[in-house]
């Protein structure tokens, strides 16, 4: 039966609530202490994905002076793991990432001069890899938008409050 383990106990599903002023060292050691047994991946380059992109909403969080919480989510669900990640960060604009989010992970170069662009205009304090690095660790990956009700909202529209993530693996009788 699969399951989560967290600070060394089995799960089926866990949740992490971050604060948006969290020390990074506190959810550092929060995130470390999971582990998914015979998952597919690398513990290691599971929990990197999902500090990347707790790392994006913590900055939105930070910039914008939000004190909600960043609420993680893990379920193992038979032959799958799910993780949820939604912050209260107000959303993003999707176009002006350095690629498109939509492309095959594969057809996006890193290493391109609109790569280095957008690190420039972010004074490199983003660098655009959070989504990439996510989309390589898991093959289901949607973002979406939502407003106060937690419907999903286009991002367009001046309802928005924030972003979720949904990412997923299957484990194909690993």
């Amino acid at each position: 039966m699969r399951h989560i383990v967290f600070q060394g106990r089995k799960y089926k599903r866990v949740v992490i609530n971050i604060s948006g002023d969290a020390p990074f060292h506190e959810i550092l050691k929060q995130v470390n202490g999971l582990t998914i047994p015979d998952s597919p991946h690398d513990d290691e380059h599971t929990r990197y994905a999902m500090l990347e992109l707790i790392n994006n909403s913590l900055r939105a969080h930070r910039e914008k002076g939000i004190k909600d919480v960043i609420r993680t989510e893990l379920k193992v669900k038979d032959d799958t793991l799910d993780i949820r990640i939604t912050d209260r960060g107000g959303g993003f604009n999707i176009d002006k990432l350095p690629y498109d989010i939509n492309k095959s992970v594969e057809a996006i170069d890193t290493n391109s001069s609109r790569f280095q662009e957008y690190r420039e205009e972010n004074q490199y304090k983003k660098f655009g890899m959070g989504l990439i690095i996510a989309r390589r660790i898991f093959p289901v990956f949607q973002v979406s938008f939502y407003n106060e009700e937690e419907e999903d909202v286009p991002y367009a529209s001046e309802k928005v409050v924030g972003t979720r993530i949904d990412m997923g693996i299957r484990w194909n009788n690993v």
